[in-house]
């Protein structure tokens, strides 16, 4: 069996389901997504931080180890298509370490091992958080780390300011060592007033805020005043809460509810309550600071924002002399969700079904011209979509197709294609 025939497995009775397997620093996260509605599945820990280094990459056990449960997870759920995406320590990967470990897990698991960068794990992060925002009212995003806090300011739907602060839970419980004892030994103002110290100074408020990280389920589970979200309409956030209630109940967390009460609400993960005090005070530095009046909890990820649109931008290749209808026609769908085609611009050819097709508003370039322009907007896109009809790749594809694999760009086959070289190539089939 050939290595793209174990990627596709149909569900009984025709059901529609996405697998996304999630690989960060220390755990894996399993999630199933249908009709955009996204669900954990399953966790599980490996000490990826551990044990991986920019130029060897991981451990032979532990790669082993990590294909295995990848390879568990494809036979334990059937779905019609299974991304793998990893983000944090596996950003540190030299090229050649990354293609090791990606040509590994590609053969022996038929599944792309794609690196999420940065800047892309932000736009997902926006997506899920903000994507059914469409108040003109400003907007802030929350997103507290362990060592750092993103904040970023939208305006009709557009960010107009965005903070990265070296806040996090782990530099607070570090200046406040007692915060983790059965009760708080600092108490929650003089916490939340050292952070404020530290943020921006601000010359407008914004009303509203979303805050991330698990803090729904946090807050449920804790009881927190929440209310209906009245401020906009998303199945992900249907609860909000006022920054007073909010307030009053870290000071219960603090003073009143012991860590071990804590721990013991979230038996799954005790430990995650740690971090509790700590992100709490940074959050009601953060609303106070910039005037937010309603406060949205939120349990969204960055796989709730790749569910709702998972490409910026993308290249298309392919035969444009034999299939251009068919390219185009992906072009429309694609450009109707949101993405940025960055190539082919036009669409108007001047010489339909010629050996090199030119469109109009190209006249002036060679072919040479054309193709490096194309090979310049791979290096900027977040994925080559070769649209190979019928399994067909034409020629110059072929050398899109290796530019793209040689930078670690991702590559999407809209059919299996025919050629058995492209066949073993890291790449996903069908959009």
């Amino acid at each position: 069996m050939l290595i793209a025939d174990r990627v596709v497995k149909l569900i009984p009775g025709g059901e529609v389901k996405t697998i996304y397997i999630d690989i960060g620093s220390s755990t894996i996260k399993v999630y199933a997504v249908e009709e955009k509605a996204v669900k954990l599945q399953e966790t599980k820990s490996l000490p990826f931080k551990k044990e991986i280094s920019p130029d060897a990459g991981l451990s032979e056990n532990l790669k082993k180890e990590l294909i295995d449960y990848v390879n568990s997870v494809k036979d334990k759920y059937e779905a019609d298509r299974i991304k793998v995406f990893a983000t944090a320590v596996f950003r540190k990967l030299s090229m050649p370490a990354y293609r090791r470990l990606a040509d590994d897990f590609f053969e022996q698991t038929g599944l792309c091992f794609t690196v999420v960068q940065h800047e892309l794990e932000g736009f997902y992060l926006e997506q899920a958080l903000s994507s059914e925002y469409i108040s003109n009212t400003p907007l802030l995003l929350i997103n507290i780390g362990g060592g750092s806090t993103e904040l970023v300011i939208k305006e009709s739907g557009n960010i107009v300011e965005r903070y990265n602060l070296d806040i996090g839970v782990g530099t607070v419980l570090q200046d406040f060592p007692f915060l983790n004892e059965k009760h708080s030994q600092h108490s929650l103002r003089d916490v939340v007033d050292s952070i404020k110290n530290k943020l921006p100074i601000i010359e407008s408020t914004t009303p509203v805020a979303i805050y991330n990280g698990g803090e729904l389920t946090y807050m449920k589970l804790v009881g927190y005043n929440l209310k209906p979200n009245d401020v906009f309409d998303d199945a992900d956030h249907p609860n909000m809460i006022t920054p007073t209630d909010f307030a009053a109940k870290n000071e219960e967390v603090y003073a009143k509810i012991s860590i071990n009460e804590l721990e013991s609400l979230m038996s799954d993960d005790p430990l995650w309550m740690h971090g509790a005090r700590a992100c709490s005070a940074i959050a009601q530095a953060v609303i106070e600071q910039f005037g937010v009046e309603k406060l949205v909890p939120s349990d969204s990820n960055m796989i709730h924002g790749t569910a709702k649109q998972e490409y910026r931008s993308v290249v298309l290749s392919g035969s444009f002399r034999k299939h251009l209808p068919h390219i185009l026609e992906i072009k429309k769908t694609l450009s109707k969700r949101g993405v940025e085609i960055l190539s082919p611009r036009f669409e108007e050819p001047k010489n339909p079904g010629e050996e090199f097709v030119v469109f109009s508003g190209e006249e002036g370039m060679s072919p040479l011209e054309l193709e490096r322009y194309h090979l310049d907007m791979i290096d900027n896109c977040d994925a080559l979509i070769v649209c190979s009809v019928g399994g067909y790749v034409g020629a110059s594809a072929l050398i899109e197709i290796g530019y793209a694999q040689a930078i670690g760009k991702r590559i999407i086959f809209t059919e299996k294609p025919e050629e058995f070289m492209l066949q073993t190539l890291p790449a996903e089939f069908g959009l």
